[in-house]
């Protein structure tokens, strides 16, 4: 059996990409429609919540049960920065190293800075053929 020709080998790679990525759009736009309808009847229940000052809903069809999640993001990092210093308050930042500050370091230094681990992954990207103009 001959080798396929690596433009045929390619042509199939895009073809299946762009089938994968049609199925996605389209679970993607029955997906919005779903995550609207359950927004909504969220939305119903925490207004029968606030309404009735009760924070569990049990059912012959399920439990509905009202959560609180934490979140935060930093909005002005220097200001963070400050409060951190000043309130000793270390453990609110999280340790990670930018990758593009790194490589920029890797380039103009010839060395990867003390303490950091740095790898390069090497794999294969295809494109669509340009239109010719």
């Amino acid at each position: 059996m001959a080798e396929p020709a690596i433009g045929d080998v390619i042509k199939t790679y895009i073809t299946l990409r762009e089938q994968k990525e049609a199925i996605v759009a389209g679970q993607k736009d029955a997906l919005t429609s779903i995550d609207e309808k359950m927004n909504k009847i969220e939305a119903w229940i925490q207004t029968q919540s606030d309404a009735t000052g009760v924070t569990s809903f049990k059912t012959d069809h399920g439990t509905a049960f009202m959560t609180t999640s934490d979140f935060a993001s930093v909005g002005d990092w220097d200001a963070v920065l400050e409060f951190v210093k000043e309130h000793d308050a270390w453990d609110m930042l999280t340790k990670g190293v930018s990758k593009k500050a790194v490589r920029a370091y890797i380039d103009s230094d010839k060395a990867v800075p003390s303490g950091v681990n740095f790898g390069t992954k090497v794999g294969v990207s295809i494109r669509r053929p340009t239109a010719k103009v």
